[in-house]
């Protein structure tokens, strides 16, 4: 029997260090309470995320002073306060009460490390360096007027890292074997002529590819036979946007990933049409995708090495041009520091 040892703990530092200076979510702003504290985690780091006197505030989840979990207190008057023994932070993470000496200067060593975080597109987003080195991946069609967006599905956590399941997003001939009749025909293994790109903060890729006609049809039902549909995808660290053009209009598959560990990993997914746009016909879109990522989990779990070998190892056998998309990502996370885990 082969052993595949996985990562060093170098390599998972490194990991974890080349995706901490860029936005990741970790909740919905829909499951973040007004006044409480919520924890998460991120990168293997446990974090606190709170509605603070001006603003939302992230803070690592440690009391400063007998290391208690600060997501487990209370919000008193706009600040933080530890369950412990009551010390109370506000949102720049300084103490600004410590109870039991009330009648003494705080020290100034009473703060926890803070963290930037934002809403925007219905999620909470952190960042754990503290200079942000890109924006939060984009999604033009959450503000479009002309698309309806369904409401976000959040799944159980992979047992995958983050960047793995972008590349599966973004790795379009699997789709005969691994989505036969959905995505893909195995009748038709072919790959599409592949149109590559980096760009400032992402990797770029369109192809038109024939595909089984199922969810961009109308609001008539699905579609059957066949159709030519046109692929433009953003991929990011841990983000890919899909946008689908088919006869029957966009569809759009907006998939982020939190990595929780450098092999965990829990995926938000909104989709967004500019067809069939009653709200009532959410549940079969959201149904649809539940079967693709249901498909694709057992597969990307059973990858190894976690660790994938540089490129220029060989020890990975891509082909050209089939895996042209996954080439380019993987070789610009390569020069962004970044181990495929």
């Amino acid at each position: 029997m082969t052993v595949i040892p996985g990562p060093t703990p170098e390599a998972i530092e490194q990991f974890n260090q080349g995706l901490m200076r860029f936005w990741h979510p970790v909740c919905l702003v829909a499951d973040l309470p007004l006044d409480a504290p919520l924890g998460v985690e991120l990168l293997g780091r446990a974090l606190v995320v709170v509605r603070l006197t001006g603003g939302l505030a992230c803070f690592d989840d440690l009391c400063r002073h007998f290391g208690a979990a600060l997501s487990i207190g209370e919000v008193v008057d706009g600040n933080l306060r530890c369950r412990y023994h009551g010390w109370t932070y506000d949102r720049s993470g300084r103490v600004v009460d410590i109870p039991a000496r009330r009648d003494l200067p705080i020290p100034h060593e009473a703060c926890v490390e803070i963290h930037p975080v934002e809403e925007r597109y219905g999620l909470v987003w952190v960042c754990l360096a503290a200079e942000p080195a890109t924006e939060i991946p984009v999604y033009p069609e959450f503000a479009d007027a002309k698309f309806h967006r369904t409401p976000y599905r959040i799944y159980k956590p992979w047992n995958a890292s983050a960047t793995r399941i972008v590349m599966a997003a973004l790795d379009d001939t699997h789709f005969p074997w691994v989505h036969p009749g959905t995505l893909g025909d195995p009748a038709r293994p072919e790959p599409p002529d592949h149109k590559c790109s980096v760009e400032k903060d992402h990797v770029l890729t369109t192809y038109s590819i024939q595909q089984p006609a199922n969810i961009t049809v109308g609001s008539t039902g699905w579609g059957t036979g066949v159709e030519m549909v046109t692929y433009t995808n953003r991929a990011y660290q841990t983000v890919i946007h899909l946008h689908k053009k088919a006869p029957g209009g966009v569809f759009v598959l907006y998939q982020a990933m939190q990595p929780i560990s450098h092999n965990r990993a829990r995926i938000f997914l909104q989709v967004a049409r500019d067809y069939d746009l009653n709200p009532a016909q959410d549940d079969r879109y959201l149904e649809f995708e539940d079967g693709i990522q249901e498909q694709d989990r057992p597969v990307v779990e059973s990858q190894r090495p976690w660790l994938l070998p540089p490129l220029s190892s060989r020890l990975m056998l891509y082909v050209r041009p089939a895996d042209l998309p996954l080439i380019t990502y993987q070789k610009w996370m390569e020069g962004l520091g970044i181990p495929q885990l």
